[in-house]
């Protein structure tokens, strides 16, 4: 089964005609009812999913009754209506985990699914970490009793999404345990979580026992683990969905990793709003802004074949000096992005419609593109590993059946 990929749901969204060269947002845009998501530049969707969280809705309560307004959070997202893009619902676990018990009950997070059109519902877990592993039985126990009652409670109801029992645990053994409680109750779709702090190694080895208990056919989900080098060994071992915002949060909040082109990873340059850094250091504006001015100047003349690599690093690095603390992105970082200039390589829809922008780090329109990129090329690569696993199986078929 191919192995499918959801985006986690933080409205993340961009203004579709923003004006780059004056950084200026469109004349009475509405940021949500203009504002586009990733799905909506692209031809073709760069994820199979969104998963949204009950706890941010709770947060927000005006987006939940958005979502009521506009029929479903499928329509509220405006997935494209093909059947194949599908909202995931979970409870948030990570905005819970310090509590002694979860703030939800079974009966109003199916609710919850069902009264705003989620296609796949998450049950109530409880995290399991190192801080609290004195503690993580007892949380293992409370995660396996709401999957129970969770599916009891959607069998005798009139629901219509697909439910989904949680796996939480702490080594190999305890995952073990619970896939084998969840299969017993009856799950024909699992997720396991609590794993985004577990090395891939660990990963694979809890994988490893949880598979001789997976019945043919049984979705697994697995929660804020996406590492695409590795699908293809998680999908042999019987992962068929994972969600992950990394490769979308790596364009704004990593220090160096924040363009990528498979899994080469290139440094942003970053040139701040001058306004910014002006109060922030208590610098002229005038003279900020003068610097800042020439620092865009440079790369996108650079871009165009006008400026010499020299100059466009000249005058980035005059405006960082007072801008941005330099032990970050370095000279060498600056000076590889630009040289092998990967936008230019790129065929997807971002970089083609604004070039050397999306590797400029600065403001949402920007930044966010650049995520938006990421996780395309993230798609590309499980796409490539589903037609391996394709061409394997067809090539397995094959020697199955030849005299």
């Amino acid at each position: 089964m191919a192995i499918r990929y959801f985006i986690p749901d933080w409205d993340d969204r961009v203004d579709p005609t923003y004006n780059f060269s004056a950084d200026l947002h469109t004349e009475g845009r509405d940021p949500y009812r203009d504002d586009t998501y990733a799905h909506e530049i692209f031809d073709t969707a760069p994820y199979d999913g969104i998963l949204m969280s009950l706890a941010t809705l709770d947060q927000r309560l005006s987006k939940r009754r958005s979502i009521l307004d506009a029929g479903s959070v499928h329509r509220y997202l405006r997935l494209p209506i093909d059947g194949k893009h599908e909202v995931l619902g979970d409870c948030g676990a990570f905005t819970y985990w310090r509590d002694e018990m979860p703030p939800y009950k079974s009966e109003q997070v199916l609710e919850y699914y069902q009264k705003l059109g989620f296609n796949l519902g998450v049950s109530i877990d409880h995290l399991i970490f190192a801080e609290i592993a004195s503690d993580k039985e007892r949380r293992w126990q409370i995660t396996i009793d709401n999957a129970e009652e969770f599916l009891k409670l959607h069998r005798s109801g009139r629901y219509t999404f697909t439910p989904i029992g949680v796996a939480q645990g702490w080594d190999p053994p305890s995952y073990r345990r619970a896939v084998q409680a969840l299969v017993k109750m009856g799950y024909n779709y699992i997720a396991i979580g609590g794993i985004v702090r577990t090395p891939t190694p660990d990963i694979i080895r809890m994988l490893s026992a949880v598979k001789p208990e997976l019945p043919a056919g049984m979705g697994v989900h697995l929660f804020g683990v996406s590492r695409p080098e590795y699908a293809h060994v998680f999908a042999g071992l019987g992962v068929t969905s994972f969600d992950s915002a990394s490769r979308l949060r790596r364009a704004w909040l990593d220090g160096r990793r924040n363009y990528f082109i498979g899994e080469t990873a290139y440094t942003a340059v970053r040139i701040p709003y001058a306004g910014t850094i002006a109060k922030k250091r208590s610098l002229s504006e005038g003279e900020t802004i003068e610097l800042e001015r020439r620092a865009l100047v440079a790369v996108r003349a650079y871009d165009a074949g006008e400026a010499s690599l020299a100059e466009a690093l000249r005058a980035v690095e005059e405006y960082d000096a007072i801008a941005l603390d330099l032990s970050l992105p370095t000279k060498r970082d600056y000076a590889r992005t630009l040289r092998e200039a990967p936008w230019k390589q790129c065929p997807c829809a971002i970089c083609k419609s604004i070039g050397v922008e999306v590797i400029i780090f600065r403001g949402n329109n920007r930044n966010r593109r650049r995520g938006f990129h990421n996780i395309w090329q993230l798609n590309q690569q499980l796409q490539s590993g589903r037609q391996r696993l394709a061409s394997e199986a067809e090539l397995a078929t094959q020697l199955a059946f030849s005299p």
